[in-house]
């Protein structure tokens, strides 16, 4: 479903991106002006194929992910994209652009295909919002491999309280959290999936980690109690790029 959308004047993805370059006014009306095609997808819909370059899109609100199903119906997710966050705006499509892509929630975007195409065109006015948008590519895959190393080296613990500051980090990032406290709209067979844990084991670790007082959950919030245990436990660092 789409409809014609006036975008907020401070959405979740200019913040992330004036986190990365302080983006001139040009820039973020830019944004603004170009981005005012709004599409609803439902959750458990998906935004493409495999295999086929996802639309260019900036998400507004909602929560998806990238995934890969086997043939026997187990899926591996690659990584989750937030509120802020942009699809396929690279002039040429990487392997993650091609990836199934799924609105884990109600999700709300807009159509971001002009907005690549005019940076595409290397005018320098827009400069800042280019090699922001670039950083923030460069990021997704600084996740992706973080990711593998959660899958291939990590204890259960480390690898579910890595992904929780991660996602705290990007949340907050986009105005959407605080320090200590998130909406996680996951559910554990999500985190499961994720994460190359079977539901038993995520569901015993979450509750070892409560029980330990380094989280708390409830309806649908976390709340991160002992951040200093959870990033010395899981090792976990700063990798956001900055370009101011």
């Amino acid at each position: 479903m789409r409809r014609t959308a006036s975008v907020p004047t401070d959405t979740a993805a200019l913040r992330i991106l004036n986190t990365v370059a302080r983006l001139s006014e040009e820039e973020r009306a830019l944004v603004r002006r170009l981005c005012v095609f709004q599409e609803v997808i439902a959750a458990g819909e998906a935004f493409s194929a495999e295999g086929r370059a996802v639309t260019p899109r900036l998400i507004l609100s909602g929560w998806a992910c990238r995934q890969r199903t086997l043939a026997d119906g187990q899926r591996q997710i690659f990584g989750f994209l937030l509120p802020g966050d942009g699809l396929g705006l690279g002039a040429e499509p990487r392997p993650l652009d091609e990836t199934t892509t799924v609105a884990l929630t109600r999700v709300e975007c807009v159509d971001a295909v002009m907005l690549r195409e005019i940076l595409s065109l290397q005018d320098p006015r827009h400069d800042r919002l280019r090699r922001a948008l670039v950083a923030a590519r460069r990021y997704e895959d600084v996740c992706l491999l973080n990711h593998v190393v959660r899958l291939g080296r990590q204890s259960a613990l480390a690898r579910i309280g890595h992904l929780l500051l991660e996602l705290r980090d990007r949340l907050q990032r986009a105005g959407l959290c605080s320090a200590d406290r998130m909406h996680l709209p996951l559910t554990q067979e999500t985190l499961a999936d994720a994460l190359g844990l079977s539901l038993v084991h995520v569901s015993r670790t979450l509750g070892q980690m409560k029980r330990s007082r380094l989280i708390s959950m409830q309806n649908g919030w976390l709340t991160i109690l002992d951040e200093a245990y959870l990033r010395t436990a899981c090792d976990y660092g700063a990798d956001y790029p900055v370009l101011h």
